[in-house]
Formats: structure tokens, C-alpha cells, sequence
């Protein structure tokens, strides 16, 4: 056979030609979706611990309440006074309750229906509220943002000795009431005397 001197060129299938390009772009699309996956998780954990940290704030609130008031002497006519950081002032006076089962100051929820069963019953109007047993407390943070709370409170004689239950419950005002951003009234009890 006679050569032409013409080279015919021969392409050889390259099993590995574009390999890489694929391997980055599903390297591409699993760090993607793990991103997606850590931001939906980062802004759901920022959302829960603000809900904790105002939680807290509502626990601190209705705790406070109730030291107040068993600190009282219930012969006093003393009353405290406190003062939220805008400025207003509450007053909680001294108080020997009134008999069970009602109390004397913001209604108990009875009914084992009711969602706040046991505790303070927000389904009361805040201007049905006896005065001296509810606030709208005003509570500041570093950077100067506000949160408000409906503190409510009721007192009960269980004693002929002046011996009291104490319940208050406080929650934030102006929370929407979906999944993550619902915050359930916080109740305590406590039994002070003189």
C-alpha cells in the first residue's frame, strides 16, 4: 500500500472528558442545599432564644409580684411601688385575699377547658381587672427596644391566720400567634403569710 502522506486523525472516546465539571456542580448543588437547610435553621434558632429571653422576662415579672407580696405584712397598708423603664409606676398593695375558690384580683381560669387552666385568666378585659392587681410593664433592653407585659395577679386566703396563695402570671402583649412566635402566659404560685 502506497502512503499519501495524509494523516487521518483518530479521536479516542475519553471516558473522564467532563467528569469534573459534573462532579462540581453536585459537590455545588449538596453545599447548596446543606446552606438553605443551615440558614432556615440559624433563623429558627434566632427566633426561639428570643423567645426565651422574653419568657424569662415574664417569669422574672410574676415572680417579683409574688415576693412582694409575701413579703408584705397583710395588717400593713403599706404599698410597693414599682417603676418600669418608661417611666410608668405600679402599685401593689397589701392584701389578705379573699376565701377560695375566687380570690381577690385578677379571675383564675377554673374551667379545665380554658387554656389557661389553673393559672390567671387572660380572657378576662384588662379593665375588668380589679385596681392594684394588674400591670402593662414595660421592660427595656440594651438597645433601647421595648416589650410590654400584662401582669395580672390573684390573691387567696386559704387560712384563718392570714396564710395566702399567691398567683400571678404575666405575658408579652403584641406577640402574634403563630408556631414560633406565640408566647404562653408564664403563671407561679407561691403561699406567703405574716
Amino acid at each position: 500500500m502506497k502512503s499519501t502522506g495524509k494523516r487521518i486523525a483518530v479521536f479516542k472516546k475519553n471516558p473522564e472528558r467532563g467528569a469534573m465539571l459534573m462532579e462540581l456542580m453536585i459537590a455545588m448543588l449538596v453545599l447548596a442545599t446543606g446552606l438553605g437547610a443551615l440558614t432556615t435553621l440559624i433563623s429558627a434558632c434566632m427566633i426561639t432564644d428570643n423567645r426565651n429571653s422574653k419568657d424569662t422576662s415574664a417569669t422574672l415579672l410574676a415572680q417579683k409580684v409574688i415576693e412582694e407580696l409575701s413579703a408584705q405584712n397583710t395588717n400593713s397598708t403599706n404599698a410597693v411601688i414599682l417603676t418600669d423603664c418608661a417611666g410608668n409606676t405600679w402599685t401593689i398593695p397589701s392584701t389578705q385575699g379573699t376565701a377560695a375558690p375566687s380570690g381577690q384580683g385578677a379571675t383564675l381560669a377554673s374551667s379545665s377547658t380554658s387554656p389557661y387552666y389553673g393559672g390567671i385568666d387572660f380572657t378576662q378585659s384588662l379593665g375588668s381587672v380589679p385596681a392594684g392587681f394588674s400591670m402593662q410593664y414595660v421592660d427595656c433592653s440594651l438597645n433601647g427596644a421595648q416589650t410590654t407585659y400584662d401582669v395580672r395577679w390573684n390573691v387567696m386566703s386559704i387560712t384563718a391566720n392570714s396564710t395566702r396563695l399567691i398567683t400571678a402570671s404575666a405575658r408579652q402583649l403584641g406577640v402574634a400567634r403563630d408556631g414560633l412566635h406565640y408566647a404562653i402566659p408564664v403563671t407561679l404560685r407561691a403561699v406567703g403569710g405574716s
